[in-house]
This record gives structure tokens, C-alpha cells and sequence, in this order.
């Protein structure tokens, strides 16, 4: 952030907290991808079990636990190549966009817009056919940086027309 501290507001402050949100994401769904593309299938089930066991014994009703515990069950080689490359794809173009967005590059605004849209229809998408839960908050998320996105970008461009 190039402004002096007077000059920074609750936009600002939110834009940047969701960049740093989303870049944390993207950073752990790159590395999730890695994961699952080195790991084999049944290393992958014994690191979920291992997680989730200790959780699901202090609370087993825990959804987090008990959706992670099926979803290593039923992810097959072929399903678990292919999660790896949607996440690896969807974190490095996350990380890409958020750098540019950072930075200020002007040009990169619309074209963010255009991706995190990309991605929520795709989480719609995935919502509709699979119901689960966890999609509700991501989504939500995305639209809330897709606003604040917009919002610094009218910003961004009426400062330069001051100038």
C-alpha cells in the first residue's frame, strides 16, 4: 500500500485483508494439489485417518472431520488426479491475480473480476451437484472480493482521472 496511513480507509482495509485471505487459499490449495499428486492413494487415506481420527474422538459429530473421512473413502486414483490439477490450476491463477491485484495493476482488475466469476460458477456449479455445505462460505467469499475488487477499481480509476 502506497498511501499514507491517513489516507487509508475500511475499503482499503477490507481489500487488502481479502487479497490476504484468498492468497492464503490459494497458497494451501497449491500446496494440496502437490500433496495429491506425489502422495499415493493409500498414503493419502492414512494422512486423512491420522488427522481426523484424534478430532472425531473428541467430537464425532465434527462435519469438517466426518466430510474429510469420506472424502478420502471414496476418492478414487482417477478423481484424486484430477482434484490435484483443479487445485493446483485454481491456486496458481488465484495467486497470479491476487499478485497483480496487490500491485495495483489497473489492467488486471477486470480480468480478476472475470476469473473469480469464472470460479464461482464453477462452485455453483459444484454446490448444485453435490450440496455440500462447505461451498455456501466459499461462495459467499468470492462474491465479497469480487464487490471489493470493483469497488477499488471505480477507486482506483477516479484517483487517476484526478490526476
Amino acid at each position: 500500500m502506497n498511501r499514507s496511513p491517513e489516507k487509508i480507509n475500511g475499503l482499503d482495509i477490507g481489500f487488502y485483508a481479502g487479497l490476504a485471505i484468498k492468497a492464503i487459499n490459494a497458497l494451501i490449495e497449491f500446496v494440496g494439489g502437490l500433496m495429491m499428486i506425489v502422495l499415493n492413494h493409500d498414503w493419502l487415506n492414512r494422512l486423512i485417518r491420522l488427522v481426523a481420527i484424534p478430532e472425531l474422538r473428541e467430537d464425532p459429530n465434527d462435519f469438517i472431520m466426518n466430510y474429510l473421512v469420506r472424502l478420502g473413502q471414496n476418492l478414487s486414483i482417477n478423481s484424486q488426479h484430477s482434484v490435484a490439477i483443479y487445485m493446483l490450476l485454481h491456486g496458481i491463477t488465484k495467486l497470479i491475480v491476487i499478485w497483480f491485484l496487490w500491485k495495483k495493476k489497473t489492467w488486471a482488475y477486470l480480468p480478476a473480476v472475470a476469473v473469480f466469476g469464472l470460479f464461482i460458477a464453477y462452485e455453483i456449479y459444484s454446490y448444485v451437484h453435490t450440496q455440500s455445505p462447505i461451498m455456501v462460505p466459499i461462495i459467499i467469499i468470492d462474491v465479497a472480493i469480487i464487490v471489493l475488487i470493483i469497488l477499488e477499481y471505480i477507486r482506483l480509476k477516479a484517483g487517476k482521472e484526478k490526476k
